[in-house]
């Protein structure tokens, strides 16, 4: 087993939503670099691979306990997803660099609600009574 198998077997959920985004922004790249080479056939494959990343991150949103951030998580995951079938079909570099831009603001956004949800794990008094958060 390779290091990048190991650590995703053992990476919490929110990691793995971490390595998920990063992924899809990293072969989206991959996919820019093959429409500048003409090699149309590897830009697809990494544009499929994109669309197969944010399908895995939209069929992961937990609707009843995510409410209307799971709601509005689903939209965006839906317009990348259309965007990126879009791309695909006209080769479009703008459009991917716009669900490329997405993803990076989500991946920003996301990391800091993990430092947050951390801090204040940590500060949780076990003494106490809480509420149960799910994220």
């Amino acid at each position: 087993m390779d290091y990048i198998e190991q650590m995703v077997l053992t990476a919490s959920p929110a990691k793995l939503i971490e390595l998920l985004l990063q992924k899809a922004i990293s072969v989206i790249d991959e996919a820019k670099n093959y429409i500048d080479e003409k090699d149309y056939n590897n830009a697809n494959a990494k544009i499929v691979r994109a669309q197969d990343i944010v399908m895995e991150l939209n069929l992961a949103l937990d609707m009843e306990k995510g409410g209307e951030i799971a709601k509005n998580l689903r939209a965006l995951y839906n317009y990348m997803y259309r965007t990126l079938v879009e791309a695909n079909i006209k080769k479009d570099k703008k459009m991917l660099d716009d669900v490329k831009s997405l993803l990076e603001d989500l991946l920003s956004t996301w990391r800091e609600a993990m430092k947050l949800a951390g801090s204040t794990a940590s500060q949780i008094d076990v003494n106490k009574p809480r509420i149960n958060l799910t994220y």
